[in-house]
């Protein structure tokens, strides 16, 4: 009965029944995945506690020899629920499937709870309730974090599992990703926004000086970007220059500026042109691949200042709706008030354009840009004399 070759001919051991039934093996693997998972959650809410700890000390985040942000936790996650994985197994197959989607589940709901600690986190300091000294930093170790548990993430696949079961896993660090981000990109946008106030003015007609600040504060606010491994960093580095870009828009339209004659036409087309020669420059010297770049958006708009006749305007309207499908009637008519020589005829013929072009989609790769723009309301009071501005 036990293997014993003495005791093998004195019994048929294919005529034994099972020392337990079926039902009774389901019940023991059922009470053991409760215990474990119980004992897993404790676990996992003990290291993701020390890292939430980590977050308001004065040092900045712990880096490894290459220089990234780096922290245990990421691998002490993994390891909890490879391991589990690993020992039922050594029990039998069916243990082993129930505690890996039992570890699956767990994952999910540690995502979900660093996704919500970091909003807490995020809210804390911006509402000046407990500000962090490294705020940014620690949100980009985060980013780190969150890039090593998906690139680990398939040691806790096992010969047997149904492909796609890591799918909702994969979501939810996907989902990660883009929080962090945006939270990145939220506390990048409220540096900036005082310095685009300022945007566009007399100054900035005459000066590089204005721009200049919003170049060194970009420069300084993504410097520990550096410590963010690839992909990851490239992803950041592309939304930070679409961020930037998105709030030079929004100051263009705000009517601040209207030009008042053809030289100041001039001049807004020639700062428009430096400006987004600057900040390919900026971000280039920062590490954004030259592809990913949207700063061209900045020299389609430079075309329509820079053209003499107001008459053509259509054209050039319809070649901006064609680069960038996602730019409005709104966004199209506050850039005209810049110009400051569109009449009202003008201005509904070069809308007619954009609005009876032919529909295009957006080029490969190309990202939105004119949709985040919020457009100004157009206000009908200021079109007096037969000109818009």
């Amino acid at each position: 009965m036990m293997g014993s070759l003495e005791l093998g001919p004195e019994a048929d051991v294919s005529q034994l029944e099972p020392l337990l039934t079926s039902e009774n093996i389901e019940k023991l693997e059922a009470t053991f995945v409760v215990k474990v998972q119980a004992s897993v959650a404790q676990w996992l809410q003990k290291a993701l506690d020390g890292e939430v700890g980590e977050w308001s000390r004065e040092q900045e985040p712990n880096t490894d020899p290459s220089g990234f942000y780096h922290s245990p936790m990421p691998a002490i996650v993994l390891q909890i629920l490879a391991e589990n994985i690993h020992l039922a197994g050594m029990v039998s197959e069916s243990l082993q499937h129930r505690v890996h989607g039992m570890a699956l589940s767990e994952l999910g709901t540690f995502l979900k709870s660093f996704s919500d600690a970091l909003i807490q986190f995020s809210q804390d300091h911006l509402s000046g309730e407990a500000l962090a000294a490294h705020y940014v930093s620690y949100l980009l170790a985060a980013l780190n974090h969150q890039s090593e548990l998906s690139a680990s993430l398939s040691i806790l696949h096992f010969d047997g599992v149904a492909p796609g079961v890591l799918a909702p896993v994969e979501a939810g660090l996907d989902e990660l990703q883009r929080r962090i981000c945006r939270l990145v990109l939220e506390a990048l946008q409220v540096e900036l926004q005082p310095l685009f106030t300022a945007l566009p003015s007399r100054q900035w007609l005459s000066s590089s000086e204005l721009l200049d600040r919003v170049c060194e504060q970009t420069s300084n606010f993504c410097r520990d970007f550096r410590r963010i491994r690839n992909p990851e960093v490239q992803v950041l580095l592309a939304e930070a220059e679409r961020t930037v870009v998105v709030q030079y828009l929004h100051a263009l339209m705000q009517g601040r500026l209207v030009c008042r004659s053809a030289d100041e036409r001039a001049q807004a087309a020639q700062c428009l042109q430096h400006d987004a020669a600057q900040f390919k420059e900026l971000f280039l010297s920062l590490g954004l691949e030259e592809t990913a770049h949207c700063t061209p958006v900045l020299l389609a708009v430079r075309e329509l200042l820079n053209l003499c006749d107001p008459t053509l305007l259509g054209l050039e309207v319809a070649g901006l709706q064609q680069q960038f499908p996602d730019v409005s009637e709104d966004h199209v008519s506050a850039l005209l008030d810049l110009r400051g020589d569109v009449s009202r005829e003008q201005r509904q013929a070069a809308l007619s354009s954009l609005e009876t072009g032919p529909s295009s989609s957006p080029r490969t790769g190309r990202r939105a840009l004119f949709s985040l723009v919020p457009a100004p309301t157009p206000a009908l009071s200021t079109c007096l004399s037969g000109l818009c501005t």
